[in-house]
C-alpha cells in the first residue's frame, strides 16, 4: 500500500477536534519532553501518543516516519558514545588518541544518555506527527494567526509542512520512473546504490526548485503583501466547550511543572547512572500524568457535535 503523507480528513474523533485543542495537547507533550530527563517519563510520553495515533487512523504514516527517526536515534547513540568520555563504567577503551578529544572510550553512561535523548526525540516527533496528520494546513495557518503570530512567518511554516509530503511523493514517483527504465536502485553494493540514488536525487532537486519558483510566481500574481488587511474564506471559532478542552489539554504541562518543582522527572546520567526506584511514590505521579494526557480521547468523544461550530459553519 502506497502511503500518502498529505493531510487526509479521515473523519475520526481526533480529526474533528478543534485545532486549538490539538495544538495545546501537542505543545504540552513536547514541553514535557523538554523538561523531563528521566527515561521512564520520556518513554511514557512517547507511548502515550500511540493511542492517539490509532484513534486518528494514522498508524501506517506514523510508523513510516518513526522508522526514519529510529535510525536517527541510533546515530545519536553512536555519536554520543564516541565523543562523550565521561562516566565511571567503561565498556571499551581504545589505545589511540584523537586530537582535542583524547583517548576515546565508550562508557555505559554515554550510551544511556544517548538512549534518553533518543526517547526525547521520539516523543517530540511522534507528537508533531499527530499534529501534521490530523490538522489541515489551512486550519493550522488560521489557528496560528489567531494567536497573533506574524503572518509571513506562519505562511512560511505552513508552506514547509506542505512541501515535505510533496517531496516524498516526488521521490516515490521518480523512483518508479527510474525503475521502469531498468535502473536497479536497490541492488548492488553500497557504492552502486549511492550512484543509483543519484539518478533520483538530481531530478528531485530540479523539481523542488521548479516548485519553489512556481509558488513564488503564484504569490506575486496574487499581489502577496500588497494589502494590510486580509480576509479569510473561513474562520476558526473557539466555543466554550473548546475553551474547556484547551485548558484540559494544557493541564498535563501544568502538572508536569509541579512535578519538576517537587523533584520528580529528573535523572542523573553522569558521572554514574542514578538508580531507578519503581515504588509507588514514583509510579503514582507518572500514572496521573498518563491519565491527564490520555484525556484527549474522551475530550474528542465529547466534542462530536462541535465540528460545525469551530469551523464557522
Amino acid at each position: 500500500m502506497k502511503l500518502n503523507f498529505r493531510y487526509q480528513d479521515k473523519g475520526t474523533l481526533i480529526h474533528n477536534l478543534n485545532p486549538f485543542v490539538k495544538l495545546a495537547w501537542v505543545s504540552s507533550t513536547v514541553l514535557l519532553a523538554m523538561i523531563f530527563e528521566h527515561p521512564l517519563y520520556l518513554l511514557l510520553l512517547f507511548l502515550v501518543t500511540l493511542p492517539v495515533v490509532i484513534a486518528a487512523k494514522g498508524w501506517p504514516e506514523w510508523l513510516s516516519l518513526l522508522r526514519f527517526v529510529f535510525y536517527l536515534s541510533l546515530v545519536i547513540i553512536i555519536i554520543n558514545s564516541l565523543v562523550m568520555y565521561h562516566g565511571t563504567h567503561v565498556l571499551l577503551e581504545f589505545t589511540f588518541e584523537i586530537p582535542t578529544l583524547g583517548q576515546p572510550k565508550i562508557t555505559l553512561e554515554a550510551i544511556c544518555f544517548g538512549l534518553g535523548m533518543s526517547l526525547r526525540l521520539l516523543a517530540i516527533v511522534s507528537a508533531f506527527t499527530i499534529l501534521n496528520l490530523t490538522v489541515h494546513p489551512d486550519d493550522m495557518l488560521l489557528a496560528a494567526l489567531k494567536l497573533r503570530l506574524p503572518y509571513k512567518s506562519v505562511l512560511a511554516t505552513s508552506l514547509s509542512t506542505r512541501f515535505m509530503p510533496a517531496l516524498i511523493d516526488d521521490l516515490g514517483r521518480l523512483t518508479d520512473v527510474q525503475r521502469s527504465r531498468g535502473l536497479e536502485i536497490d541492488k548492488g553494493k553500497l557504492g552502486q546504490k549511492i550512484r543509483s540514488r543519484g539518478a533520483v536525487l538530481i531530478p528531485l532537486l530540479s523539481n523542488s526548485l521548479d516548485r519553489t519558483v512556481q509558488i513564488a510566481e503564484a504569490m506575486e500574481s496574487r499581489a502577496f503583501g500588497a494589502g494590510k488587511t486580509r480576509t479569510y474564506y473561513k474562520e476558526i471559532k473557539l466555543t466554550p466547550l473548546g475553551l474547556v478542552q484547551v485548558a484540559a489539554s494544557f493541564l498535563p504541562f501544568i502538572f508536569g511543572l509541579f512535578l519538576r518543582f517537587k523533584g520528580f522527572g529528573g535523572y542523573r546520567y553522569y558521572p554514574s547512572l542514578q538508580k531507578i526506584n519503581l515504588n509507588w511514590s514514583e509510579l503514582t505521579p507518572m500514572l496521573i500524568l498518563v491519565i491527564l494526557l490520555l484525556a484527549i480521547l474522551p475530550l474528542a468523544w465529547g466534542s462530536k457535535g462541535e465540528l460545525k461550530n469551530w469551523r464557522g459553519g
